[in-house]
This record gives structure tokens, C-alpha cells and sequence, in this order.
């Protein structure tokens, strides 16, 4: 953890934190407004996907604008924008939270794409070349968000209804002006010389590189869908059980904590054992506790889902590095189309669940 001494990993990590904090509360909240608005499943997954994909499609955009500009706005601006956005639809009334909620999508898009280029820089700067491990700490503070976010949003919901939301939002400012003077030296990045003139082997490299980076984009999407597909309908489905916010908060909490210990592990084992043997090895070894996880009843659902959100995580940081790797000198870029990607992934397929579960229920869709 010594890359928390630098100030620029910490503002970067910790904004990671408060923007995850955000969107970890985006199920709570539909599930607690699925009452007064009478939403339907597939009105939740459509919700949920509009604002995935807001904040999704858009990455790209910011990871380039941080490549040609600088980081720095575009990593406090994201974070101070969610804060601004989540606050204002926890004290509107009728349907207008639900429009604060996805444009408030925007800020994460704008976070994640230099927010990532930055952490991995910092491993290859100061843990001799470990990117994936620092990516995966990097990540681990957003899968804390993720975790956290629900729990804490559902009993603070249980107690003091919607605008107990302002304690958390409260947050947002401060941490966006430090990331701001964190990374007050990020510049433009400097244009190179002109490139050498390619050769029919450089076409062939290239040409395998953008499928190897279709291949980790495909893969990153399967798994995205199944995240979101827990944490946007397993706090409905907790709910038409009959359980309270603060309970089936704590179950999605408890699975995003597994996938925050999942994200570091992968990412250590994947610079000590390599990134396919890792992949694989954690997604196959997820499929059985995904599945259990809506059979468990009583007490061992927090054992299945912390399984389940380990092994679904731990390839997450890993995939990141593997598509900054192959696309050089635009990390940021990168990282924007892979995060991007993986939320349009989810919430594509979060929205198909939700049509889905309207007719077979939701038990057999998780």
C-alpha cells in the first residue's frame, strides 16, 4: 500500500471510493421508489440500463479528452458532478430523481477513464512495472463504494427516508477538490514524433491486437452483466421477499465486497501467474455460487455472495491492464472503451433480465 503515499494515487483512489459510493446506490434507490412509482421489473432494468449506458457510451469521449488534455478535470469535475446530481434527486419530488440519477451517469464517465490510466501509471512508476496490481488496489476502493454504498444508503434511507442521502453526497465535495489539487501537475500528454512508415508485419500485429482487444472486450462484457444483474435485482428480489432495505443493502454490500477482495487478489496473481490463467480460472470457479447465490436462504446467502462477488471480481483490473497494454500511448482511451463497454455490456443485459424476469420471475433470472 505504499502507493498511498503519493498524493495523486490517493486522490485518484478515493475519488474511485466516492464515485462507486454513488453508483452502489442506484438499486437501493429504485427498489425504495419502485413503491410511490409503481415501477415494474422491466422498468427498473430500463432505468438501471439508461444510466449505465449514459455513463457508459460517453467514456470513450473523456478518456480521449484526458489523453489529449490532462486528467485533472475530468477526474474531480466527474466526482463533484455525481455529488451535485445525487443530492439533487434526493431531495426532488416525483419522477424527477430519476432524471438527476442518470445524469448524474455523466460524472462516472468522466472519473473512470483517467481515474484508471492514472493508478496503472503509478504501478508501472513505482511497483517495477506491477500495473494490474495497482489497478486492482485502485479498483479495490471502487469495489469498497460499491459495497459500502448499499449498505450504508439503505439503513440511512431506513431512518431518515430519501434526504439521509445528503449525509452521503456530503462527501463528494471534498474529495473532488483534492483530487483537483492532487493533480494539479497533470498536463496534456505531449504528441510524439512522427511514426515510422508500417510494414506488412506491423499490419499483421496490429490487426491481431484489435482481435485479442475485441476478445477481452467480449469477456469483460459477460462478466459485467452478471454484476449487474445481482446488484440491480437482488435488492428487488430481497425486497418481494419481504426483507427489509437495511438487510438485502448488507447482501449486495457483502457481495460487492467479495468482488473488491476478488479485484486485488486477480490482480496480484495475474503479475506473479499471468493474465489468462487468472481469467479463467476465476470466472469458471464463479459459475456455482453465481448460481446459488438467489437459492441460499437465512444466513448462508452472506457466505455465497461474498464467494460469488470474489470470483466475479477477480478478474476485473486484470482486463483493464490487458486492453491498456493494446492499445499504447492511450491508456486512457483504452481504459474508456473497456470500462464503457462493460457498463453498456451489464446494462444491455440487465435490461433484457428485467423483460425476462417480468415473465419467469426473478429468481430464475439471477
Amino acid at each position: 500500500m505504499r502507493l498511498l503515499k503519493h498524493s495523486s494515487f490517493l486522490a485518484v483512489s478515493l475519488s474511485h471510493f466516492i464515485v462507486d459510493v454513488f453508483n452502489g446506490q442506484i438499486g437501493i434507490l429504485l427498489a425504495v421508489l419502485s413503491v410511490p412509482l409503481a415501477l415494474a421489473n422491466s422498468t427498473i432494468g430500463l432505468i438501471a440500463t439508461i444510466y449505465a449506458i449514459s455513463g457508459a457510451v460517453s467514456q470513450p469521449v473523456f478518456g480521449w479528452l484526458s489523453d489529449r488534455f490532462g486528467g485533472r478535470w475530468t477526474t474531480a469535475g466527474g466526482v463533484i458532478w455525481m455529488a451535485a446530481c445525487f443530492s439533487l434527486a434526493a431531495v426532488t419530488p416525483g419522477t424527477w430523481p430519476l432524471l438527476f440519477l442518470v445524469v448524474g451517469s455523466l460524472g462516472s464517465a468522466a472519473f473512470h477513464p483517467p481515474g484508471a490510466m492514472k493508478a496503472s501509471q503509478m504501478g508501472n512508476l513505482h511497483m517495477a512495472g506491477q500495473a494490474a496490481t495497482a489497478a486492482s488496489i485502485f479498483f479495490l476502493f471502487g469495489q469498497s463504494g460499491l459495497s459500502l454504498g448499499p449498505a450504508a444508503g439503505g439503513a440511512i434511507i431506513d431512518h431518515l427516508g430519501l434526504r439521509g442521502l445528503l449525509l452521503v453526497t456530503a462527501l463528494g465535495l471534498p474529495i473532488g477538490l483534492f483530487a483537483a489539487w492532487a493533480l494539479r501537475g497533470e498536463t496534456a500528454h505531449q504528441p510524439g514524433t512522427r511514426a515510422a512508415p508500417r510494414t506488412g508485419k506491423d499490419e499483421i500485429e496490429s490487426q491481431t491486437q484489435w482481435v485479442l482487444f475485441s476478445l477481452v472486450l467480449l469477456v469483460a462484457g459477460l462478466k459485467s452483466w452478471s454484476q449487474m444483474a445481482i446488484t440491480t435485482f437482488a435488492p428487488k428480489y430481497f425486497h418481494d421477499l419481504g426483507l427489509a432495505p437495511t438487510i438485502y443493502g448488507a447482501i449486495v454490500a457483502v457481495f460487492m465486497g467479495g468482488s473488491a477482495i476478488g479485484g486485488v487478489v486477480g490482480g496480484m496473481a495475474s503479475d506473479r501467474w499471468g493474465q489468462r490463467r487468472t481469467i479463467t480460472l476465476a470466472l469458471a470457479l464463479s459459475i456455482a455460487p453465481l448460481y446459488f447465490f438467489p437459492i441460499a436462504r437465512g444466513l448462508w446467502v452472506y457466505p455465497v455472495a461474498l464467494i460469488a462477488g470474489f470470483f466475479n471480481g477477480a478478474p476485473h483490473s486484470v482486463l483493464v491492464t490487458m486492453a491498456q497494454k493494446l492499445i499504447p500511448g492511450k491508456a486512457a482511451t483504452a481504459s474508456g472503451i473497456i470500462l464503457g463497454f462493460m457498463f453498456t455490456s451489464g446494462a444491455v443485459g440487465v435490461y433484457f433480465s428485467g423483460l425476462a424476469a417480468d415473465h419467469i420471475g426473478l429468481m430464475r433470472v439471477l
